[in-house]
């Protein structure tokens, strides 16, 4: 009797550690395929395009696309060189932009503003460089302008610049090229000439 005590209470045991072995190898699966899930890229990041961060004064640079935003200015009334004006509230936005691989397609089809949830796209009314033809290795310059509500030249704002690889609603897929904007500390002009559109100096 003394003898198989231990065999039967060693036999008793071992079902009870193969039950914890699979529960504990259970639980690391499970946390395992929740981290998985968590690290896993929506499958729309596959064609998001590829961010490069801009600053005002210095040039930026994607796949096909240098630019430089040299000024942002506001105010209540746009002009440009042909006399075509337009009140209201204006964010204009003063760039030089390239191509660097290929002019072959390589419009500025993309110049899009996101601000307090809301998306906003530069005017094509006037003399703008809205979907402006760019030159490989020769910057072009001019203006975007972007009409606002009354009441949104205040908070953050996002600037967002590519060359869009379909049509000019298409994501580019081969970068973009985003701008932070403080809208606060913009001073808000009467009147804003846009740049007429021709060769950065």
């Amino acid at each position: 009797m003394t003898d198989d005590a231990p065999a039967a209470g060693t036999a008793a045991r071992t079902p009870v550690v193969k039950t914890v072995l699979v529960w504990a190898l259970t639980l690391a699966l499970l946390a395992a395929a929740w981290g998985l899930v968590k690290v896993t890229l929506p499958d729309a990041a596959a064609q998001a395009p590829f961010e490069t961060v801009a600053a005002i004064g210095e040039p930026a640079v994607t796949r096909n696309l240098e630019v430089t935003v040299t000024d942002v200015r506001a105010a209540h009334r746009v002009t440009d060189s042909d006399g075509w004006s337009a009140d209201g509230t204006w964010l204009v936005i003063d760039l030089e932009a390239s191509s660097r691989l290929t002019q072959n397609g390589a419009l500025l089809g993309l110049s899009r503003l996101e601000l307090g949830g809301r998306e906003f796209t530069a005017t094509e009314r006037g003399d703008t460089f809205a979907a402006q033809q760019l030159v490989t290795g020769v910057p072009r310059a001019g203006s975007l302008a972007f009409e606002l509500p009354s009441d949104a030249l205040t908070g953050t704002a996002t600037l967002q610049l590519g060359i869009p690889t379909g049509a000019v609603i298409d994501v580019p897929l081969d970068g973009m090229i985003v701008l932070t904007l403080d809208l606060d500390g913009i001073p808000v002009d009467d009147e804003a000439a846009l740049l007429e559109n021709g060769w950065a100096r």
